[in-house]
């Protein structure tokens, strides 16, 4: 993978509720979109490439149009619950369109999707819209085509939208790492951050087995 490869989720464009749902620290959806592009183009250089986990846009082609066109890189969409199928995420803009993607990072699988990875705990689901009962994290049960199997590798993913007004809902945990913008200051991820992760992680681990042996 190069360096200069980033990953982001959950941009929701043009969907006023999610600035209500996550306590996005912007006025309306005009200036979400302006806030976004900014950051977007200030971490991405005109020849990198990013990686968008799901939920790109809210229904209106035109507006996400005019939003992903503008963006520096090589964009991939990997698509999320909330996003129209393939041929009209190249319609408004991306280079590539996928349901997943595997790849390498610090020597490491690392699977992409929208979802987390199935069978593992992620969220409290308990009276939360679109939470089922068991679920591990809200639409598990009905959005397995968005999600990989637990094999024991690195995850990145969105859809769970850490953020402020979910202290208890880690950014990071174990081997998964939501790259959602709500927890990560609405700009890409580079992957130098995540290839950190991964070696501290695997340090983590590392202390732990031999603890236990």
């Amino acid at each position: 993978m190069s360096k200069k490869s980033f990953f982001t989720a959950d941009w929701h464009i043009d969907h006023a509720k999610a600035i209500v749902y996550d306590e996005r620290p912007f006025t309306d959806v005009d200036h979400m979109h302006r806030v976004l592009i900014n950051n977007y183009n200030s971490t991405v250089p005109e020849d990198g490439l990013c990686y968008f986990l799901g939920d790109i846009g809210f229904s209106n082609k035109e507006v996400t149009k005019s939003i992903i066109t503008q963006l520096n890189g090589t964009k991939v969409c990997v698509l999320g619950n909330h996003d129209k199928n393939a041929s009209a995420m190249y319609d408004v803009g991306f280079d590539v369109v996928l349901h997943g993607a595997v790849i390498y990072i610090a020597n490491k699988r690392v699977t992409l999707s929208h979802c987390p990875l199935m069978g593992v705990f992620r969220e409290d689901t308990t009276h939360m819209r679109g939470g089922g009962n068991g679920d591990n994290w809200h639409g598990e049960s009905k959005h397995r085509r968005y999600s990989f199997t637990d094999e024991g590798q690195y995850h990145l993913h969105g859809h769970i939208h850490t953020g402020p007004v979910c202290p208890d809902k880690p950014l990071r945990t174990n081997r998964q790492f939501d790259v959602g913008v709500p927890g990560n200051q609405y700009r890409p991820v580079s992957i130098s951050t995540v290839e950190s992760w991964i070696v501290q992680q695997d340090l983590k681990e590392q202390a732990e087995n031999s603890e236990g042996k």
